[in-house]
This record gives C-alpha cells, sequence and structure tokens, in this order.
C-alpha cells in the first residue's frame, strides 16, 4: 500500500489539489443520470417513442450502481487505485457520448456512464484515504458534498438546458464539458502515483468482506439509508400533493429544498463523525429527524408539510455521509476500504432500488401512501439497529478466511 501523503512536508496548496481533483470527479457522478427524469416527456418526443418506455432509466442506475459495484475493487488491484477512478471516469465520458445516438444510444450509453459512476463511487473514498490516510474523512465529506451538488445541478438544469439547446439528448451531452475536465485533473493526478509493488495481486472477493459482522452492519446501514433516501426522492412530492394537499409546483421546490441540505451536511458530519471512536450518537443524530419526518407525513401531513419535508433532507442528506465516513473508520487500510466501500454499495443500491418499487405497488394496490409509510417506518427502526452496531468502535477483520493469491 502506498503509505499516506499526508504527512509529508508539501506548501498547503498542494495538499488540497487531489481533493480539489476527487472533488471534481464527484461533481460529474450524478448529474448525467438525474438529469433524465425531468425530460423524459421531451425524450419520448424527440425519439417517437412512449414516455413509459424511457422510464427505465431513472431505475436502471440503481441497479447497475449494484451489479457493477463489486469490481471495482478488483480494477484498483490491477491498475492502482487512482487509474481505476480515471477508467470510470472515462467510461462516464464514453456513455454520455453515445446517449445521442438514437434509442439504442440512450440506453447504452446510460448503461456505460452508469457503470462508471459505480466504479467511481466505491473507489473515490479508497482514493481519498491513499491520499489523506486517517485525516481522510474531511476530502471524502467534500466529494459527497460535490455529488450532492451534482444530484441537484442535474435534475434542476436538465429543462432549462433542453430549453436553450432546443433538444433534451443536447441538454444531456452538455454533461461532457466537466466531465472531460475531470478526465484530465485524475489523469494528471493518476500519473502523479505510481502504483504501488504487489497492487497487482488478487485480493479476497468482495462478498468475503461481508462474512465480517461488521461490514455487514455497515453494508446493512448503507443499504437502508439509500432505500429511504431515493424512496421519498421518487414519492415524496407525490406523498405532499396527495396527502396534505401541496401544489404541485410547491410539492416540487420543497423537494429541491430538502434534498439541497444533503451538501452542508455532507461537509460537517464527516469530519466531525470521524473524531470520535464510536459513532452511535450520530446514528441517532440523523436518524430522529427521518423518522419524524415520516411520521409526521403518516399522522398529520397536512399540519407542517414544509416542516416534514426539510426534516427528511436533513436526516438522509446526514445519513448518506455518515454511512461513508462508517465505512472509513471500520477499514484498515486504502484495499480494506475498497472492499468494504463496493460490498456495501454493490448491496445498498440493490436494496435502495426496491424502495420506490415497493411504495409505489403498495400505493396502487390500497390507492393511498399509508401502508409505504408505515413500511419506511419499520425500515427506519431497522437502520437505527443495524447503524448502531456498525458504530461501535471495531474494525472489519476479515479474519476468517486467509487470502490466497491467484
Amino acid at each position: 500500500m502506498t503509505a499516506p501523503r499526508a504527512g509529508r512536508s508539501r506548501p498547503r496548496w498542494a495538499a488540497l489539489v487531489p481533493a480539489a481533483v476527487l472533488v471534481l470527479v464527484a461533481l460529474c457522478l450524478r448529474g448525467p443520470f438525474t438529469g433524465a427524469g425531468p425530460v423524459l416527456t421531451e425524450l419520448s418526443a424527440e425519439l417517437s417513442v412512449p414516455r413509459a418506455a424511457l422510464a427505465a432509466l431513472t431505475s436502471v442506475p440503481l441497479v447497475l450502481f449494484g451489479l457493477v459495484s463489486p469490481a471495482a475493487p478488483a480494477l484498483a488491484a490491477r491498475l492502482g487505485v487512482h487509474r481505476a477512478v480515471l477508467a470510470g471516469v472515462l467510461a462516464l465520458a464514453v456513455g454520455i457520448t453515445l446517449r445521442p445516438a438514437g434509442v439504442a444510444g440512450l440506453y447504452s450509453g446510460t448503461a456505460l456512464l452508469t457503470a462508471g459512476i459505480a466504479v467511481a463511487n466505491v473507489l473515490v473514498p479508497a482514493a481519498a484515504r491513499a491520499e489523506y490516510g486517517d485525516r481522510s474523512a474531511a476530502a471524502v465529506g467534500a466529494a459527497v458534498a460535490s455529488m450532492g451538488a451534482s444530484a441537484s445541478l442535474g435534475a434542476g438544469l436538465a429543462q432549462p438546458l433542453a430549453t436553450a439547446t432546443g433538444s433534451a439528448r443536447t441538454g444531456l451531452t452538455l454533461w461532457l464539458a466537466p466531465v472531460l475536465v475531470a478526465v484530465a485533473a485524475m489523469a494528471l493526478l493518476a500519473r502523479r502515483r505510481p502504483v504501488a509493488p504487489g497492487a497487482a495481486v488478487a485480493r479476497p472477493p468482495v462478498a468475503a468482506v461481508l462474512r465480517d459482522r461488521v461490514a455487514l452492519a455497515v453494508t446493512l446501514f448503507f443499504g437502508l439509508q439509500a432505500l429511504s433516501f431515493y424512496t421519498m426522492l421518487s414519492w415524496l412530492a407525490d406523498v405532499l400533493e396527495t396527502e396534505a394537499g401541496v401544489a404541485p409546483v410547491t410539492a416540487g421546490g420543497l423537494v429541491a429544498a430538502a434534498a439541497a441540505l444533503g451538501v452542508p451536511c455532507a461537509l460537517l458530519v464527516p469530519p466531525l463523525a470521524a473524531r470520535r471512536a464510536g459513532q452511535a450518537g450520530w446514528i441517532v443524530g440523523v436518524g430522529v429527524p427521518s423518522t419524524v419526518a415520516i411520521a409526521g407525513l403518516l399522522l398529520a401531513p397536512a399540519a407542517a408539510p414544509a416542516v416534514w419535508a426539510l426534516l427528511w433532507g436533513l436526516g438522509t442528506g446526514a445519513a448518506f455521509p455518515l454511512a461513508m465516513t462508517l465505512v472509513l473508520v471500520r477499514t484498515r487500510d486504502v484495499a480494506q476500504t475498497g472492499r468494504l466501500s463496493a460490498a456495501a454499495q454493490s448491496a445498498g443500491y440493490l436494496l435502495a432500488a426496491t424502495g420506490p418499487l415497493a411504495v409505489g405497488l403498495l400505493y396502487d394496490t390500497v390507492g393511498g401512501w399509508r401502508p409505504g409509510l408505515v413500511l419506511l417506518l419499520v425500515l427506519q427502526a431497522a437502520q437505527f439497529a443495524a447503524g448502531l452496531a456498525a458504530a461501535r468502535p471495531r474494525q472489519v477483520t476479515e479474519a476468517r478466511r486467509p487470502e490466497r493469491v491467484r
């Protein structure tokens, strides 16, 4: 493993350059796919296909995140963590380039860019650890905040860009500009980071990490907080309209404002939570607002819809950076951080993909949102249990089976 560079004597600005590059990469990891949902109607008209046929563009990324994430540590073991992140961003660029090429290009490009995002998602925390060692939490927090900003920009700019360019596909393709800048910056950083001797030696499969109780608890917490976030992101506006009588435009604005709370949360939570050996207080602190929000929507939706929306945004906005912090503080080195990150994101995003579907099916079956909200409350209890187990001051051991060189 390459020694952490935080302790080397170098100018302050030089020490910040790797973090700036990772933040730039993270700024490209949400917008290219969150921008598709708001312009599905326009894409349907341009491509002359039913809108329902394009709906998968908003759900396929979560499934692909889960399927592709386990490959990221193996790619990092072969190329080095920085070059593997670069490979992910390059795949993202190629995917964006393919999307204007008709229906086939739109789907194949979305699949490829999602695969690239999945690789970078997993390895950005490992790259931060490689750069800053045990002081990497602030860099990870800044990268997570950048992801949150990317999601908001993707959704918020989709319609204006489509209008300005006269085409939804062209508007989505404009994300290629920041992605190419990120490719160039990451290429320069990777060039200055030689692969450590022995980096290509095979590591244990990602699934082996989950034999450890600590890793399993971290993975369950990651998956349950992601399920809560993506389920409410998909349906909160509808819940506010149906249950609280909020106007559609106002409901959309509340969802956007709530999601934006994730940016300051991501900057504050990781460096503060990483200071303590255990994070039980943080688990409770991030879980209570979300629980109160769901209970409020269930019991008194019209009483304070804006409060419920913002409490949801505060809780889920803090839970994601806390989950990423747990990946850091529960692991011992760069390789182990990468494997746990892959395991947590693989299982976590597959679990998260079931949330919007399950709540939507409950609504279609019953004709109301109350059963779905009850389900989310039950899952909040499970999130508390998993989080408290993951918050105990222990580290992943993977001691049950020795590593084997293949």
